[in-house]
C-alpha cells in the first residue's frame, strides 16, 4: 500500500510535470523559430509556386508516416509509461516494425506516384514526388524510437531528438538556396538530412539508455510485444489517421481545386496558425505518460485532464489574438506583398485554432484510459465535414473557403470530446479547483 501511495504522488506531483512541460514548451519554441526562419527562407526564395511544390513534396512522407504507422508510437507510450515493456524491447520490436512496414510502404506507393502522380498531384514535379518518398522510412523510425524516450518521461532526451532536425533542416536549406541554388529539391535533400541526424541521436540515446520497470516481464517475446503494440496501436492509429486527414484534407483541396501558387500562400496560413498550438502539444506530450502511468487513479487523472484543458484553452485564445494583431502588420514585410491574400485564410483558421488546442488534452485522457477507439469515432465525423465543407467551398471562396470548411470541423471535434470525456468512469468534470 506504501509503494502504491508513493507511486500515486509521484505520478501526480506538478513540479516535474511543470518541469517537463516547461522543457517541451521551450523545445517547440525553439523548433517553432526554426521553422519559421525556414518557412521564409523557402517563401521568399521560391515563391508561391515553389512554396506550393515543397509543401506537397513534405505532404508524402507526412501523409505515408500516418498512413502507415498503425499506432506504434502511442502504443509505444502506453506501455512503456506503465512498465509493461523495457527500452530495449521497445527499441528491438519498433525497429522490426519499421523495417517491415515502410518496406511495404514504399514497395505500395511507388507504383502510385509513377503511373497516378500526375492525377493527383497537379503541376508538381515527379522529382520531388519521389524525394518525398523515400524520406518517408527515416520519418517513420524516428517516430517509432523517439516515443520510447516520451514513454520513459525521459524529455530532455526526447526534446533534443525532436529538436535536431529542424535545424539540420534549416541549415541545409540555407546551403541548398543560397549557396548551390538548387531549388525546391535541394530544400527536400535538406529535409532528408534533417531526419538522418535525428535517428542517429536517437539511436545514440536509446542504446546508452538503463532505464527498466520492475516489473517488465524479461522473458516477453518480439511476437508477444509485436502483437500487444498493435492491439492497442490499431486503434490510436485510426484516429490518427483520420486526425491527419481532418489536419490536411484542405491543403490538399486547394491544390487539387485551386493551383500551386493559392497552395502555397494558404500553406503559410495554415503554418502560422498551426504553431499556435505548441502549448496544447507540449502539454500534451508530457501528460500522456503521466495520465497512462495513473491508471490506478482514474479521478486524479481527470482533475488533471480538466485543469490541463482549462489552462491550455486560456492561453491559446490570448495567443491567438496577439498573433492576430502581429501578423496584420508583418504578413507584407516579412514574407511579400504576393502572401498578404494568407492573412484572411489565417483569421478564420483561429476559432478551430482554439476548439483544437482543448480537444487535444482531453483526446489524451481518453488514449490514456485504454479508449483509443473513442478518439477514432469522433474523428469519423469531424473528417467529413471538413472534406465536404471543403469541397464546397474552396471552388467558390478560395482559400478563406478552407479556412471556414477546417475551423468548423475542429469545433465540432471539441464538442465531441467534450462529451465524451464525461463518459469515462470517475470523470469529475465538475471537481476542476
Amino acid at each position: 500500500m506504501r509503494a502504491l501511495v508513493s507511486r500515486v504522488k509521484h505520478h501526480t506531483s506538478s513540479s516535474p510535470l511543470r518541469r517537463n512541460i516547461g522543457m517541451t514548451l521551450g523545445r517547440q519554441l525553439l523548433a517553432a523559430f526554426a521553422q519559421f526562419l525556414l518557412v521564409v527562407l523557402i517563401a521568399r526564395e521560391l515563391g508561391p509556386e515553389g512554396n506550393g511544390f515543397y509543401a506537397m513534396a513534405i505532404l508524402i512522407p507526412a501523409m505515408l508516416a500516418n498512413f502507415l504507422n498503425f499506432g506504434v508510437g502511442p502504443a509505444t507510450v502506453y506501455y512503456v509509461s506503465r512498465g509493461d515493456f523495457n527500452v530495449h524491447q521497445a527499441m528491438a520490436g519498433n525497429l522490426r516494425l519499421a523495417l517491415i512496414v515502410s518496406t511495404a510502404g514504399v514497395a505500395c506507393a511507388l507504383p502510385v506516384l509513377v503511373i497516378w502522380g500526375v492525377q493527383l498531384f497537379p503541376g508538381i514535379p515527379q522529382g520531388l514526388l519521389y524525394l518525398g518518398l523515400a524520406s518517408f522510412p527515416l520519418t517513420l523510425l524516428l517516430a517509432y524510437l523517439n516515443t520510447i524516450l516520451q514513454g520513459l518521461e525521459d524529455f530532455k532526451a526526447f526534446n533534443l531528438t525532436v529538436l535536431l532536425p529542424p535545424y539540420v533542416n534549416l541549415v541545409g536549406v540555407v546551403i541548398a538556396l543560397h549557396v548551390l541554388t538548387l531549388g525546391a529539391e535541394g530544400a527536400m535533400v535538406a529535409y532528408i538530412t534533417g531526419q538522418l541526424v535525428g535517428l542517429m541521436v536517437v539511436f545514440s540515446l536509446l542504446s546508452r539508455s538503463k532505464v527498466t520497470r520492475e516489473k517488465v516481464d524479461q522473458s516477453t517475446s518480439l511476437a508477444v510485444y509485436a502483437r500487444r503494440t498493435l492491439c492497442y496501436g490499431w486503434k490510436a492509429h485510426l484516429s490518427n489517421i483520420l486526425a491527419f486527414v481532418n489536419y490536411r484534407a484542405d491543403i490538399f483541396l486547394v491544390n487539387f481545386f485551386l493551383t500551386p501558387a493559392a497552395t502555397g500562400i494558404y500553406v503559410i496560413a495554415v503554418q502560422i496558425a498551426e504553431k499556435l498550438w505548441m502549448l496544447s502539444q507540449a502539454v500534451s506530450t508530457v501528460l500522456l505518460p503521466r495520465l497512462s502511468a495513473m491508471h490506478q487513479n482514474p479521478k486524479a487523472r481527470m482533475d488533471l485532464t480538466n485543469k490541463g484543458f482549462l489552462v491550455v484553452s486560456g492561453i491559446t485564445a490570448s495567443a491567438s489574438i496577439g498573433a492576430a494583431i502581429a501578423l496584420y502588420w508583418l504578413i507584407s514585410p516579412v514574407f511579400g506583398e504576393e502572401y498578404v491574400e494568407a492573412l484572411p485564410a489565417f483569421l478564420w483558421l483561429l476559432p478551430g485554432i482554439i476548439a483544437g488546442a482543448g480537444s487535444r488534452i482531453y483526446a489524451n485522457c481518453i488514449a490514456a484510459a485504454g479508449k483509443p477507439e473513442w478518439n477514432m469515432y469522433s474523428s469519423i465525423g469531424v473528417v467529413t465535414i471538413n472534406v465536404i465543407g471543403n469541397i464546397l467551398l474552396v471552388p467558390k471562396y478560395g482559400i478563406v473557403g478552407a479556412a471556414w470548411a477546417t475551423s468548423v470541423a475542429y469545433c465540432f471535434n471539441a464538442v465531441v470530446k467534450g462529451y465524451l470525456v464525461r463518459r469515462l468512469p470517475d470523470a469529475g468534470f465538475g471537481s476542476v479547483s
